[in-house]
């Protein structure tokens, strides 16, 4: 009884139906998931997948969802300025590595700079580290400043992210009353 309404069919009821899938939108197999640390995944019907605009998504965190860091102290040290830093993991993730640059300047100007590495730093833990800047004096130092650190690994960024100020994005640098600390 099928094959016998089919054949009864016009041409022109066959040309227009094939018409009319022609200009259907393709069947679309991408669909959306969320990871264990609550990013959206776009898995593709191509075999890739990509996180919904990740910078979206950390522009979404918390305020209290950022690494906190402080200056906690700073003491006179033979031949230079030693610094206490700690850095509080209030992040939903690990931090595995973060190594941002601290500049100490002496007036307007840069006088040293250097490297301190954290981590790796579990959700909820503190860390503590020394830095010590050679031949200058704690009360020549007019401010710490806090740069770089864009290699870090923490939540969807790893040394090869090629997002520049992402990784000091997501870590908040607390007023010192020591001096002037900053970003």
């Amino acid at each position: 009884m099928m094959k016998q309404r089919l054949a009864k069919r016009s041409p022109l009821a066959a040309l227009l139906g094939a018409a009319l899938l022609a200009l259907a939108p393709p069947a679309r197999a991408d669909f959306e998931l969320t990871d264990a640390n609550g990013r959206q995944i776009l898995l593709k019907d191509d075999g890739t997948w990509s996180y919904v605009d990740a910078k979206a998504g950390a522009a979404k965190l918390k305020a209290e969802q950022r690494a906190e860091l402080v200056l906690q102290r700073r003491v006179e040290a033979p031949g230079g300025c030693r610094f206490e830093l700690n850095l509080a993991n209030k992040l939903p993730y690990e931090i595995t590595s973060l190594v941002p640059d601290f500049s100490v300047y002496r007036g307007e100007l840069v006088y040293s700079t250097q490297l301190l590495g954290f981590g790796p730093l579990k959700p909820g833990d503190r860390q503590s580290r020394s830095l010590q800047f050679e031949g200058i004096a704690c009360g020549e130092i007019s401010r710490l400043q806090v740069l770089g650190a864009d290699r870090c690994e923490m939540g969807e960024l790893n040394k090869f992210s090629d997002v520049k100020g992402r990784c000091l994005g997501l870590i908040r640098v607390q007023p010192s009353d020591e001096l002037k600390f900053n970003k």
